[in-house]
């Protein structure tokens, strides 16, 4: 494929200083303290100052702050935080962001792209910074040099939010070796969404017997820590804005040309065009109406004006609703624009006597890049420079067979999955094909929602990685994965792993899993990898097996106690070593996941054994189901209100309890 000239200039620029590799097994400021190096504290005492520039960035401002406490933490003394002019004479110095004083030591941000980094050491001095203001698009570029360099240096690490996964090294010398690197990442934006609360939430906490209070109350303090970092996510230097607006864009279009213009609608099998009780605000459009596409692209063209003051690549959403009871047109203007050789599909009509039924059809890829290039043509006449956004995704999903798209239009690809192997295959395929078609293509996986309604284990870091890498250097610009769904107890090896793979799609995974092991649970991190791979093999079944598992099929009483057996062990080592009493901790949250994997996956074995049985319910299956949601009810509660970060418990009981309705179980 030949890349749009904006996607290849950004490459050019980016993908030089972006293969350098990332920092894996950093140096312990023990360790570092053994060879010639710049010192920082020594006994107690800070050797050392930060400078900032008369009028710091905001980006700067903060990263002081977090270097600042970082420090404090490591070895127990503040470090005096002074503006550039205010220089003390023979003193050893940290300058964070771009200031008179970096400029004179021939230390700029320039050259640097959107989020880049420059660290620099002399003699004397450690310099941090990057472009901030000048790349509005990701201005926190000082943050990241910041964050880098108390990992890469300082042996730093920020496994899961809150204090226990945090590392931070204790030492009261604190000496760093000699350090020159410059880095700006390939990826312009680099996005995993943040679950927060939200009505499913509320709704999980009716199960739950607990509050909205509650949920923000306990998320807050398992999210504390007692140093400011800028949290974990920023932490992990996720940013970076395409400025890409996305999404299904047409939610309010019934409503607004239902009445006037019902032709501008889907014709449905029966003829009808009325989508007035089949769901208005997911109302499907008939896409061949050229009436229609003038109105749309006069409608982008309208929300374009409305950017113009705002800074960042203007772009528009015009990708379709999703969901809802109507199906998609069946008018003959819209039928001629599918190619009868396309894949097969299945698609429904609500609108029958019967009810619900489904029909065979051919995919609506082709018809719906129409759609989208009539009116990116009109909006380009217009808005030369500005993006439009559409979605790789449902009946779509398949690239198209006759049409390119146009230049201006960047395509939200989601179909990649890892509990399902044959899934998998298509989706890189997909991948392939698109990039084929379209000049513009970001990643917008679901990846992170395996088993979110589940909360058990899923570990697939070893085919992420190879797929980002893939994807990081054949036309993917951007991400922006839905979602960290907080299930740390039990996935937060795949959160860490995608996190780090955003800043360095080249990184060795083993390396970054053995650092993981280590940084978090020292002597015991061999017996902790082991745990982690035994996961991936298991996940390996369930998106081997014809049809896939469910997520909970692998973790039979027999797997669980062999789980358990290793993290027995892993404990026995950790208690070991005094010199790291987090490590032990640490275990035992990952042990609270797995005594809620063996709850939740008995639950699931009385369902499928009930359902497998012709659902017949005898009183000593009744028994059984009692007693076992009883106590998975109870220990979901548990985890809620005594270790909310290992297992999102609101979001599971909203998304996987109803199907104990069948059991006829319900909350006590």
């Amino acid at each position: 494929m030949q890349p749009s000239i904006y996607v290849g200039l950004m490459r050019r620029c980016f993908a030089l200083a972006a293969i350098c590799l990332s920092f894996i097994g950093t140096a312990h400021p023990a360790a570092a303290a053994e060879s010639p190096g710049l010192v920082l504290a020594a006994g107690g005492n800070a050797q050392a100052v930060i400078v900032l520039s008369a009028k710091p960035s905001s980006a700067a401002t903060r990263a002081a702050k977090v270097l600042s406490d970082q420090l404090f933490q490591i070895c127990g003394v503040r470090f005096e935080v002074v503006k550039d002019s205010a220089l003390p004479p023979d003193t050893n110095y940290i300058a964070v962001g771009e200031s008179a004083l970096t400029r004179k030591l021939g230390v700029t941000a320039r050259g640097l792209g959107p989020g880049g980094i420059r660290i620099k050491s002399f003699s004397d001095a450690i310099v941090l910074l990057g472009p901030d203001g000048a790349t509005p698009s990701d201005p926190h570029g000082t943050h990241y040099a910041v964050t880098t360099f108390l990992e890469e240096s300082l042996g730093c690490r920020f496994l899961w939010p809150g204090e226990l996964g945090k590392v931070v090294p204790s030492s009261k010398t604190i000496t760093v070796a000699a350090i020159d690197r410059t880095e700006t990442p390939l990826l312009r934006q680099r996005n995993i969404r943040n679950m927060s609360y939200g009505d499913r939430d509320a709704k999980g906490l009716l199960k739950l017997r607990a509050t909205a209070e509650d949920y923000h109350r306990l998320r807050a303090e398992a999210e504390k820590t007692k140093s400011e970092d800028g949290g974990w996510f920023t932490w992990q230097r996720l940013g970076g804005s395409l400025g890409l607006a996305s999404g299904h864009a047409f939610s309010d279009a019934w409503k607004k040309y239902g009445k006037e213009h019902p032709d501008w609608f889907a014709m449905q099998p029966n003829g009808s065009r009325d989508q007035s009780k089949l769901g208005p605000d997911r109302s499907r459009f008939c896409v061949s109406n050229l009436d229609l596409i003038e109105a749309i692209a006069q409608q982008k063209i309208d929300e374009l004006n409305g950017q113009s003051r705002k800074p960042g690549i203007k772009s528009v959403a015009i990708g379709p609703n999703d969901g809802g009871l109507a199906t998609f047109c069946m008018c003959p203007a819209c039928k001629k624009l599918d190619p009868p050789e396309g894949n097969p599909i299945t698609l429904m009509d609500s609108t029958g006597r019967n009810g619900r039924t489904y029909f065979k059809y051919v995919s609506l890829t082709d018809r719906f890049v129409y759609f989208w290039n009539e009116i990116a043509k009109r909006v380009a006449r217009v808005h030369p420079e500005a993006w439009l956004t559409a979605d790789a995704y449902s009946v779509y999903t398949d690239p198209p067979l006759r049409r390119q798209l146009h230049p201006n239009i960047a395509i939200r690809f989601v179909d990649i999955s890892y509990l399902d192997d044959a899934a998998r295959r298509t989706g890189r395929e997909r991948w392939d094909a698109w990039a084929e078609k379209a000049s513009k293509i970001y990643f917008r996986p679901n990846l992170l929602l395996a088993a979110r309604r589940q909360g058990t284990p899923v570990v697939y870091v070893h085919k992420l990685a190879e797929d980002f890498h893939y994807l990081a250097h054949h036309s993917m610009i951007g991400t922006d994965f839905d979602a960290c769904t907080h299930h740390w107890a039990t996935q937060g090896l795949n959160f860490y792993v995608t996190a780090r793979l955003h800043w360095n799609p080249d990184l060795d995974v083993d390396a970054l899993i053995a650092d993981y092991c280590r940084s978090g649970f020292g002597a015991a991190a061999d017996l902790i990898r082991q745990y982690f791979l035994r996961l991936e093999e298991l996940t390996d079944e369930i998106a081997a097996a014809k049809p896939p598992q469910h997520p909970t099929a692998p973790y039979t009483p027999t797997v669980i106690a062999e789980l358990r057996s290793i993290l027995d062990e892993a404990d026995r080592r950790a208690a070991k070593d005094a010199s790291d009493p987090k490590a032990r901790k640490r275990v035992a949250f990952l042990r609270r996941g797995l005594d809620y994997t063996e709850t939740h996956a008995a639950a699931y074995r009385l369902l499928a054994e009930f359902d497998e049985g012709g659902r017949k319910m005898t009183p000593e299956l009744k028994a059984r189901v009692t007693k076992t949601l009883n106590r998975n009810w109870e220990l979901s509660r548990d985890v809620f209100f005594n270790e909310f970060r290992a297992v999102n418990v609101s979001r599971v009981a909203w998304g996987g309890w109803g199907n104990f309705n069948r059991l006829g179980w319900k909350e006590p």
